[in-house]
């Protein structure tokens, strides 16, 4: 009796354990285990990012330059994928089925219950027959995008593109910026302002299935964040002019960089060759980007703000600037010449003109002789007590009229360009050493040739400088920005940049350099009195080819419009085509029309 009264106890607290067993799993598992939740979590909502509406771009002229157009995004969590034909991606999206796989692995291992983008510029034809075919597929949805539509096809060098981020782009933003699938700005203004672009990304928690199918929103879309579209820009560029531009550069390789003077608003940038700015959108992006890049031409080289020339006999610009504020020349001054430099056997070497010469006359005849002779007696000026000073007080005026580093306009990549030091020279492994130096070792750097090196930008930027007498604005496109709900533009101020040099010099430089294009160097430019030019050609060695023909300069001469930088690469002198093709620009910009299509017609029909 005992023994079956024992045992009925234990069989008790035998099932009342197992019973107690139970409810500790159940509570566990429904109300204590965070795992639990989460999974329950997943099976039950996830989120949907919103991407907003990228802001527009908009011209000097308030007209949409580049807009948004709806597409769409393939995207996946891989937890819950459920695909019940494998057969419909390769078919609608151009991928392979070894790609899909590929893919869809990736995002296994970095973000499994995150959504992915799958394939993405997926246009609304295409969108809506993949809606019908994958209804029933589980851990799928779709996100309206956009892609970027050009109502100028001009401008792909500082436009850039979007495009999906990387690994680098990842690490570079702050954390939880960007997500595996977001688009951002990878050059151009698109990149530099993609902050503004790109907008507040919002969120959707949508309810799912256990088959991973929506059924509906998480508390009827009350926990919803809207997205906030990006904010639009305004640009200086003026698209009439850079489609000109870019139709005279046809067929060459070079730069053209415009500016209004007075405010520093680049008006044309072309880099020659170029591109569509369409090919870099759409589901041909990664076909035209190889092609780009693998291009022996180099149309994805920002020529304007990438390639380093020697400026040639632009620089003498500077060069007599800083002279005759610093008195080492007057404008009466005068040097001989005889076909070169006397005091170093003729080297640099010159051309045949009428000499001696006066300021005036050596800008206007371009004299090689003038110029080094100028930049010999600077270094060598006594009060400077060595040669040493006079370098470094010659660098300075160099470096404060914009040459030999960044000028910091809205583009990413700009190159400083290259302005020697006197650590430079004094470097014995690569250059002289102490001591071993002098105004006629260096003597390359009066005529800018050697050592020294601009930017396209920075040609354009001398000339605004000039133009504007002693300073000039950072060189910039974004001109003003406005919100999702501004009616206004709200403009961005830019400070002026001065030099020491003294306004009354600049009128000695203006009066040669209109000189120069009336009856001299660059006759090839000369437009009329109506638009009296001042410019300066340059003739610019290349060590590995023909010489590139380089310009600058400005109209009209009093309240000067347009500031501009012509170089044309292998094309020999400065005012054979470096000249009339800065004239071209200018006559568009200012009278909006062309007078001399003959030249037009020359200079779009060449090839270098």
């Amino acid at each position: 009796m005992d023994s079956h009264k024992t045992r009925g106890q234990l069989i008790f607290i035998l099932l009342v354990g197992i019973f107690l067993l139970l409810v500790y799993r159940l509570l566990n598992i429904q109300i204590l285990s965070d795992k639990y939740r989460e999974m329950a979590g997943r099976r039950t909502k996830s989120n949907r990012i919103i991407v907003p509406p990228r802001g527009n771009i908009y011209d000097r002229n308030q007209n949409i330059y580049v807009k948004n157009s709806p597409l769409f995004d393939l995207r996946i969590i891989p937890s819950e994928l459920n695909i019940r034909d494998t057969t419909v991606f390769p078919n609608f999206l151009g991928l392979t089925h070894s790609e899909i796989v590929k893919k869809v692995s990736t995002f296994k291992r970095s973000n499994k219950y995150g959504e992915s983008v799958l394939a993405q510029y997926i246009e609304p034809k295409t969108y809506s027959m993949l809606q019908e075919l994958t209804w029933n597929f589980g851990g799928i949805s779709f996100n309206m995008t956009n892609k970027r539509r050009y109502e100028y096809q001009v401008g792909a060098s500082f436009l850039g593109y979007i495009a999906e981020v990387d690994s680098a782009d990842i690490r570079m933003g702050k954390k939880g910026t960007y997500r595996i699938g977001d688009m951002i700005g990878k050059s151009g203004i698109e990149r530099s302002y993609d902050t503004l672009l790109r907008g507040i990304p919002g969120r959707q928690i949508i309810l799912k299935d256990r088959l991973g199918r929506e059924v509906g929103r998480f508390a009827d879309g009350k926990m919803d964040l809207p997205a906030v579209r990006g904010k639009d820009i305004m640009i200086g560029i003026d698209p009439e002019l850079q489609a000109f531009g870019e139709d005279l550069m046809g067929n060459k390789r070079g730069s053209i960089v415009a500016i209004e003077p007075f405010t520093g608003e680049i008006l044309a940038f072309v880099s020659a060759p170029t591109y569509d700015p369409s090919d870099l959108t759409g589901q041909d992006f990664r076909k035209n980007w190889s092609r780009l890049r693998n291009d022996a031409r180099l149309p994805l080289l920002n020529r304007p703000i990438m390639g380093r020339y020697s400026p040639g006999s632009i620089f003498k610009l500077p060069v007599a600037l800083a002279a005759l504020n610093e008195g080492i020349i007057t404008p009466e001054t005068v040097y001989s010449c005889g076909g070169g430099f006397w005091r170093n056997r003729g080297r640099p070497g010159c051309r045949l003109h009428p000499h001696p010469l006066s300021l005036k006359n050596a800008i206007r005849y371009s004299c090689n002789s003038y110029f080094a002779a100028t930049y010999v007696d600077f270094l060598n000026h006594r009060p400077y007590g060595d040669l040493y000073e006079g370098f470094k007080i010659w660098h300075d005026y160099m470096f404060k009229m914009g040459i030999g580093h960044e000028l910091l306009v809205d583009l990413p990549y700009e190159r400083a360009g290259f302005l020697p030091t006197t650590e430079l020279y004094d470097n014995p492994k690569t250059w002289y050493g102490p001591k071993r130096w002098n105004a006629i070792t260096t003597i390359s750097n009066s005529i800018g040739q050697g050592e020294i090196e601009m930017t396209p930008l920075q040609m354009a930027n001398l000339a605004a400088v000039i133009a504007n007498k002693g300073f000039y604005k950072r060189p910039h496109f974004a001109v003003a920005t406005r919100g999702e709900s501004d009616t206004a533009w709200v403009q961005i101020p830019y400070e002026r940049i001065y030099n020491p040099v003294e306004k009354q010099h600049y009128d000695v430089v203006i009066d040669a350099m209109e000189s120069v294009v009336m009856n001299g160097t660059a006759k090839s430019a000369y437009l009329g009195p109506d638009i009296p030019i001042c410019g300066k050609t340059g003739t610019v060695e290349n060590p590995h080819g023909e010489d590139h023909s380089v310009f600058i300069g400005f109209a009209p001469k009093q309240k000067p419009k347009i500031a501009v930088a012509v170089i044309v690469e292998n094309a020999g002198g400065g005012s054979s085509w470096a000249a009339p093709t800065a004239s071209l620009i200018i006559e568009k910009y200012v009278r909006r029309s062309i007078k001399y299509t003959m030249r037009w017609d020359r200079i779009k029909k060449a090839q270098f």
